[in-house]
C-alpha cells in the first residue's frame, strides 16, 4: 500500500503523486529552496526543491515535454506554452501541492507545461485561529461585526502574518547576494532565460497567479526580464482575484505591459456587488480582499487591484485594462469562451470551470468564437475551507439592536500588580473596586487580574464587549496598570525624541506584547452604532497623540512619599522585543534585502500619513494629562480614589461634568490631573448611560473664569472618601 499523507482538510496524496510533482514544482520556505531533498519524498514534510532540482525540471523534464510536443505537431512546430502558477495566501504547502496535483495533468492534456509555484503561506489558517483563539488557547470571536473581525484580524498579528507573507513572496524572487543567498524563484527564472536562449521559440511563457499569488509573480515576472540572457517577452499574465496591491502592480507589472514586454495582462475578479456579498471563513461578511485592504496593509483602505471600487478610480490602470472584457473581466458573467467567469467568492476562481477555461483558451491562444476548441474541460473541484478558498460558510447576518428594548450594561474591569520587575500594589484592588461599583449599577461584569492581563487576553476581552454589544447598550472598560510609550511603527506619532505611540502594559509587556493606541483605536472604531462606550484608564495613558513626557523628564520626577507610579520605561531589548511582535521577521540580510523591495513598490504607502481615525465613538477618561504620572497610595490609584467617590455621591452628572468633578478632590499634592477625551456632543452626555436614554444631567456650577467648580460633589466626594479610609483602617485593610 503506497504511502499517504494529509494534504489539506482530508485530502490525501500518495508517495507517487509527491514524486510526479516533482516535475513540475517549485517549493520555497522562506524564499529559499532547501540543500538537499529526497527524490522520493514519502510524505509532504520531505517534499523539497534544490537548485539542482530547478535545473532538472527545465532541462530534462520540460525539455522532454517540449519533444513530446514536435513529435505530435508533426510538421511548423508552435512555442510551447508553459503555464507558471502561483497559488493565494490562504494555502498551507500541503494545500499548494494539493492543488498542483489538481491541475498539472488537465494543464499536460491541452498541451500546456505547467510549472507550480508552492510557497508556505497558511494565512487562512492562521487567521482561523486568530478569530477562534486557538492560537493561544483565548476566547475566540462569534456573531461579530465586520469592524470587529477587522480590528480582530489587525490587532491579534493580521498584519505581521500579511507582511511576513508579502516578504516569503519577494525574498522567493531575490537576486543572490554578495554571499550567494538567493531565491528560489530567481533561480526559476534564470534556468527559464538560460533555456529560451539556447533553445529559440521552443516555449514561450504565461504566468497566472490567484489571491496573493499576484503579489508573488509581481516580484517573480520582472526577473525574467533581467539578468543574462534576459526574456523577449511574456506572452501573458492572468491574475484571478488579485490581492496585490495597486501602487504595486504599477510599479512592477504594468510598465512591462504598457511597454509590449508583457504582451497581455487579463484580470478576473468580482463586481462590487458580489465582493460585498462574499464571506471570509465564515465571519466576515465580505471578500477577503476587503479584510486585506482594511486591516492587513500598513494603512487602512489600501488600494487593491482586484477590489472593483478601488479599480474604477485607477486611471492609470484602467487606461490600459480597458472597460472590456479583453483583460478585465468582473464576473460572474459569461461573454465569450475567453472572459466567462462563474465564481461568486474569492476563492471559487481556481475551482470554477469557466474561469479557469478562460485562462486556459487565453494561454492556447483559442479564439474567441463558438467553434470546438477540443480542449480537455477543466475538472472541477469541491471547495474545502483552507484550500483558498475561505467562504464555505455562510456568517451570521450583521447583528443589531431593536429600538426599545432594556439596554444591557456590560463591563470589563482589568488590574494588574503582578508585573515581574516593576510590580504594582492598588491595580487589583482599584479593579476590584470598578467592579462592585458597576456591579451595584447593574453592570454585568467581567475581571482580568494580574497572570489574566496578557495583551492577547486584554486584547480578546474588549473586542468580546465591543462586538457582543447592540444598539442601546452601554459598554464600560476599566484598566489599572503600568503604562508606557514605544516607537512608533506607523509614523503616525511624533515628539521631540523621535517617533513614539503611548501604550498600556500587559502583564506580559516586557516580550514585547504591549497595547498601542493604534490597536485600542482599532478597537473602538468597532463599537456599533447606538452603543455607549466609556473607559477608565487609571495608568499614565492620555489617549492622546500629545505625548508631552519623555524618559528623561520621567526619571527626574520626584514623588510624593508614599506613592508609586504607574509608569515604566522600555530597555533597549525591550524595544527590539516589541519590534519583533509587530514587524515582518527580518533576521539576516537575505530577508533585509526582501522587505526593502516589497516596501520600495509600495509607493502609496511611503506617500501617504496614515489615515486618521473616523469620529470617535469612545468617552475616555485617563487618570493624568499626557506630561504627568499617573500614581497610586494607600492600596489604590489616586484617580481610582477620586473617581468612584464622585460617582458613588453624584450620579447624574455628565462625563464632562464628572471629569470636572473628579479633577477638583484630586489633592494638589499629587500633581495628576484627570483628562476627558470626547467627540461632539459625548461629553455632555449622562455618565454611563444608554445612546437612547433622555436624562437630563445633574446641574453643576461653572466657576467665573469657565472652569467647572462643582462645590457640592467635592464636599461630597471628600467625606466619601475619608469615610472609606476610616473603613479601612477599622477592618485592618482587609
Amino acid at each position: 500500500m503506497p504511502d499517504t499523507t494529509t494534504a489539506s482538510r482530508g485530502s490525501t496524496l500518495s508517495a507517487t503523486d509527491l514524486a510526479a510533482l516533482r516535475k513540475h514544482v517549485i517549493h520555497t520556505a522562506d524564499g529559499k529552496l532547501t540543500p538537499t531533498a529526497p527524490a522520493k519524498p514519502r510524505d509532504v514534510g520531505q517534499f523539497g526543491t534544490t537548485a539542482a532540482d530547478v535545473h532538472r525540471l527545465v532541462t530534462q523534464d520540460l525539455a522532454a515535454f517540449v519533444d513530446q510536443q514536435a513529435k505530435k505537431a508533426k510538421g511548423d512546430v508552435a512555442p510551447v506554452p508553459v503555464l507558471i502558477w502561483a497559488h493565494g495566501g490562504l494555502t498551507d504547502k500541503a494545500a499548494g501541492l494539493k492543488t498542483a496535483h489538481h491541475q498539472v495533468d488537465w494543464w499536460k492534456k491541452n498541451g500546456v507545461y505547467p510549472i507550480h509555484l508552492v510557497w508556505e503561506s497558511g494565512l487562512m489558517t492562521t487567521l482561523a485561529d486568530v478569530l477562534s483563539g486557538k492560537a493561544t488557547g483565548s476566547r475566540g470571536f462569534t456573531d461579530i461585526t465586520d469592524l470587529a473581525v477587522e480590528a480582530a484580524a489587525r490587532v491579534l498579528g493580521g498584519r505581521k502574518f500579511w507582511d511576513d507573507m508579502k516578504l516569503d513572496s519577494a525574498a522567493a524572487c531575490l537576486p543572490a547576494l554578495k554571499d550567494g543567498t538567493r531565491g528560489g524563484a530567481d533561480v526559476l527564472a534564470a534556468e527559464l532565460r538560460d533555456y529560451m536562449a539556447a533553445n529559440q521559440d521552443a516555449i514561450e511563457i504565461h504566468v497566472a497567479g490567484h489571491s496573493a499569488g499576484s503579489i508573488y509573480h509581481s516580484h517573480f515576472v520582472p526577473r525574467l526580464f533581467e539578468g543574462p540572457n534576459p526574456v523577449d517577452h511574456v506572452a501573458t499574465v492572468t491574475f484571478l482575484a488579485p490581492a496585490v496591491r495597486l501602487d504595486t502592480f504599477e510599479a512592477q507589472l504594468l510598465p512591462l505591459a504598457e511597454t509590449g514586454k508583457i504582451h497581455d495582462v487579463s484580470i478576473f475578479t468580482m463586481d462590487e456587488k458580489h465582493e460585498k456579498r462574499d464571506n471570509t471563513a465564515g465571519v466576515y461578511r465580505k471578500s477577503l480582499l476587503y479584510l486585506v485592504s482594511r486591516a492587513f496593509e500598513a494603512e487602512r483602505d489600501a488600494k487593491i487591484l482586484g477590489l472593483d471600487e478601488h479599480l474604477r478610480s485607477a486611471g492609470r490602470t484602467m487606461a490600459y485594462l480597458g472597460d472590456d472584457p479583453a483583460r478585465l473581466v468582473k464576473g460572474p458573467t459569461s461573454q465569450g469562451r475567453l472572459s466567462s467567469t462563474q465564481a461568486t467568492s474569492h476563492g471559487d476562481f481556481d475551482n470554477d470551470v469557466e474561469t479557469m477555461m478562460s485562462l486556459a483558451r487565453r494561454v492556447l491562444g483559442v479564439p474567441d468564437s463558438d467553434e470546438p476548441d477540443g480542449l480537455t474541460t477543466y475538472p472541477a473541484r469541491t471547495r474545502e475551507v483552507g484550500v483558498e478558498s475561505e467562504g464555505s460558510r455562510t456568517p451570521r447576518p450583521e447583528p443589531t439592536g431593536v429600538r426599545g428594548a432594556v439596554p444591557r450594561k456590560l463591563a470589563l474591569c482589568i488590574g494588574i500588580d503582578k508585573y515581574p520587575k516593576d510590580p504594582l500594589s492598588g491595580c487589583v484592588a482599584d479593579a476590584d473596586s470598578w467592579g462592585a461599583a458597576l456591579d451595584a449599577a447593574g453592570f454585568d461584569v467581567e475581571y482580568l487580574r494580574n497572570e489574566q492581563g496578557t495583551r492577547d487576553g486584554i486584547l480578546r476581552a474588549m473586542l468580546d464587549k465591543v462586538s457582543t454589544a447592540r444598539d442601546g447598550d452601554i459598554v464600560a472598560i476599566q484598566f489599572a496598570g503600568h503604562g508606557t510609550f514605544v516607537p512608533d511603527l506607523d509614523g503616525d506619532e511624533t515628539d521631540t525624541f523621535g517617533p513614539s505611540d503611548e501604550a498600556l502594559c500587559p502583564v506580559d509587556f516586557r516580550d514585547g506584547e504591549l497595547i498601542v493606541d493604534d490597536d485600542l483605536g482599532a478597537i473602538w472604531d468597532a463599537i456599533p452604532s447606538g452603543v455607549a462606550a466609556t473607559l477608565f484608564f487609571d495608568s499614565c495613558h492620555s489617549g492622546t497623540v500629545n505625548r508631552g513626557l519623555t524618559r528623561s523628564e520621567f526619571d527626574a520626577k520626584n514623588f510624593p512619599p508614599g506613592t508609586k507610579p504607574r509608569m515604566t520605561v522600555l530597555d533597549g531589548d525591550e524595544v527590539e522585543a516589541f519590534r519583533d511582535k509587530r514587524a515582518a521577521a527580518l533576521g539576516d540580510d537575505f530577508r533585509r534585502a526582501a522587505w526593502e523591495r516589497v516596501v520600495a513598490v509600495e509607493t502609496d504607502r511611503a506617500a501617504e500619513a496614515p489615515a486618521p481615525r473616523g469620529e470617535q465613538r469612545e468617552v475616555l477618561m485617563s487618570a493624568c494629562q499626557p506630561n504627568q504620572v499617573a500614581l497610586e497610595t494607600n492600596g489604590h490609584g489616586v484617580f481610582t480614589t477620586a473617581a468612584l467617590a464622585v460617582l458613588a455621591k453624584s450620579p447624574g452628572l455628565t462625563n464632562s461634568e464628572f471629569v470636572a468633578a473628579v479633577y477638583d478632590i484630586i489633592d494638589d499634592t499629587y500633581e495628576q490631573r484627570p483628562m476627558l477625551s470626547a467627540a461632539g456632543s459625548l461629553g455632555a452626555r449622562v455618565l454611563l448611560s444608554s445612546l437612547h436614554d433622555t436624562v437630563e444631567p445633574t446641574s453643576i456650577k461653572v466657576g467665573s473664569n469657565g472652569s467647572r467648580t462643582a462645590g457640592d460633589v467635592r464636599k461630597a466626594a471628600i467625606v466619601a472618601i475619608l469615610r472609606a479610609t476610616a473603613d479601612l483602617i477599622e477592618t485592618g485593610g482587609d
